[in-house]
């Protein structure tokens, strides 16, 4: 075995442990067929595939597409696997968190206000920069009366301060000149959201996915693959994921990427699985962090699958892996409650 395989956990009785799986197109008893949710892209298939690889693994789970189910059902979860990224109000993974934590659940993630720091992009580039990783240049409005000019002078992108999955994000989001990205923000005021915008960092969008553990597992890059102006990942492309992920080699630069994850990861750790996005400039060796996600796309096509098999690892051994972990840092939390009283 390699050292990887022996820092994973194992499901060691996993019949014991009850798992609430939350999600807005949850497949639902009794069949557990794949929902039918329109305009969800592939996202019922994948909720589908996640439920049946837990339940495959030996775990009784169940599953819920109601967010009122944490009041309703989850008495007797051992843990709530939260895949719940929208929902009608602002930010609806740390409303699941936040709940989660009032109700004494454990839930997989982490913990609500640090859910809330990586929703929040404004909040994440101020986060990062204090621990020295590499941000450009930004200003956010909340209205669209306020929007002027910053600072600094374009290209811009325009994009959500705060929205899952690329929310926002169009080819409309790079813009040479501040008219432009006048009109490109107020397409999304127009839809609700506040808007955050940066300087266009050119280069291809990469991701470094981590897999928590008492030493976190820092995997191989990957770069999602885009064929839109600029290489970047639209709303569409996120949601329909037509064109995949491939492995990404930066070659020498790859331990600046991995000893951002380590800062990372000691200011806001511990975290059950997560991805940190860049740009990288392949020219100048120049990167710019984006954001980080947690509880992000961990389908067998997705960045984090693809990075650990080159390691050896299935789907089924990260999830194990992550269930386990997720119930010991509970459960190490309880005990340190105790401590406390």
């Amino acid at each position: 075995m390699t050292d990887l395989t022996q820092k994973l956990l194992r499901p060691a009785n996993p019949q014991a442990t009850r798992i609430l799986f939350l999600a807005r197109s949850a497949p639902m008893a009794p069949d557990y067929a794949v929902a039918s949710y329109p305009g969800d892209g592939g996202y019922p298939a994948y909720y589908h595939r996640i439920f049946h690889a837990l339940r495959d693994l030996g775990y009784g789970v169940t599953t819920s597409n109601q967010c009122r189910a944490l009041l309703t059902e989850a008495q007797d979860a051992d843990l709530v696997f939260s895949l719940y990224n929208r929902m009608a109000i602002d930010n609806p993974e740390v409303f699941v968190a936040a709940t989660c934590e009032f109700l004494h659940l454990p839930m997989i993630g982490a913990k609500p206000n640090i859910r809330a720091l990586a929703e929040d992009k404004w909040m994440t580039k101020h986060f990062v920069r204090s621990l020295g990783l590499p941000v450009s240049e930004g200003a956010i409005f909340s209205r669209a009366e306020d929007f002027a000019a910053p600072p600094f002078a374009g290209p811009y992108f325009v994009k959500n301060r705060f929205g899952a999955a690329s929310e926002g994000v169009s080819e409309d989001s790079i813009q040479d000149d501040w008219a432009g990205a006048k009109k490109a923000a107020e397409k999304l005021f127009a839809r609700g959201m506040a808007v955050l915008v940066e300087r266009y960092a050119p280069g291809v969008d990469v991701t470094l996915p981590v897999i928590g553990a008492d030493d976190p597992v820092i995997l191989d890059l990957v770069r999602p693959c885009s064929d839109r102006a600029g290489e970047i990942i639209t709303e569409d492309l996120k949601r329909d994921d037509p064109l995949g992920y491939a492995l990404y080699d930066a070659g020498a630069h790859y331990g600046a990427f991995a000893e951002d994850a380590r800062k990372l990861w000691a200011a806001a750790g511990p975290i059950d699985y997560l991805r940190l996005d860049y740009r990288f400039d392949e020219k100048t060796g120049r990167r710019v962090f984006l954001e980080f996600n947690i509880c992000c796309h961990i389908g067998r096509s997705g960045a984090i699958c693809l990075a650990a098999s080159r390691k050896g690892l299935t789907q089924a051994d990260l999830l194990g892996h992550i269930v386990e972990y997720s119930l010991r840092r509970h459960w190490r939390a309880v005990e340190t409650r105790k401590w406390v009283r």
